[in-house]
């Protein structure tokens, strides 16, 4: 398991809510400090969870998709398989690069640097992941993303979000959390329950 870089605390916190969104600067020193701070090219971890999401998708292919916290693209490039037209954002500069340069010769693939939900690249959406990246968020900063989501849900996307379930002091929100929290707001377009040990997978999609 290769989670949380920067702090590998594993008692929770009773005050988790309490704690401050996740500043852009965060992921900046780690990407100054590693290429690649998850492992996410090499986690055996990674690679199961990243197999499970695409079997979770509810379709096998989709025309436009939207894949928030990309780091440096190696999801991405698993998802481009099955997307016509991906934008992928991070707020990172150095994860994009990074990004860029695996996905140099897929030609369907935009990215760009935005912070969640805030920058909510314009576009309508048949597919939207959240994965390792809601749990960064404060308090009304989940607030509204859950409202972002709920809008584009109601036009019509599937949204799958999956996170990392272990205790952790770095992070505002557990992953249990943030998870209960988006079954308890966008319940009427839960799709699918797939928990495993180490991470939680919801799908939201219209019915």
């Amino acid at each position: 398991m290769t989670r949380p870089a920067g702090g590998n605390a594993r008692q929770p916190s009773a005050a988790s809510r309490d704690r401050p969104r996740v500043a852009a600067s965060f992921f900046e020193d780690l990407y100054q400090r590693s290429e690649d701070p998850w492992s996410f090219a090499t986690s055996e971890y990674e690679r199961r969870k990243y197999a499970h999401t695409l079997s979770s998708l509810g379709k096998p292919s989709f025309e436009s998709a939207l894949e928030i916290g990309c780091s440096i693209g190696v999801f991405t490039e698993l998802l481009a398989s099955v997307t016509e037209k991906l934008v992928a954002i991070d707020v990172s500069e150095l994860a994009l690069a990074r990004a860029r340069r695996r996905l140099h010769d897929r030609p369907g693939v935009h990215l760009a640097r935005a912070s969640f939900p805030d920058e909510m690249p314009m576009g309508r959406w048949d597919l939207i992941i959240c994965s390792e990246v809601l749990y960064y968020l404060d308090g009304s900063g989940f607030t509204r993303a859950v409202e972002c989501l709920r809008e584009c849900l109601e036009a019509g996307s599937t949204v799958l979000a999956v996170h990392w379930r272990a205790p952790t002091r770095t992070y505002p929100l557990l992953g249990d959390e943030v998870h209960d929290r988006l079954v308890a707001a966008l319940g009427g377009w839960h799709a699918l329950d797939d928990r495993r040990p180490q991470y939680r997978l919801d799908r939201f999609e219209t019915r």
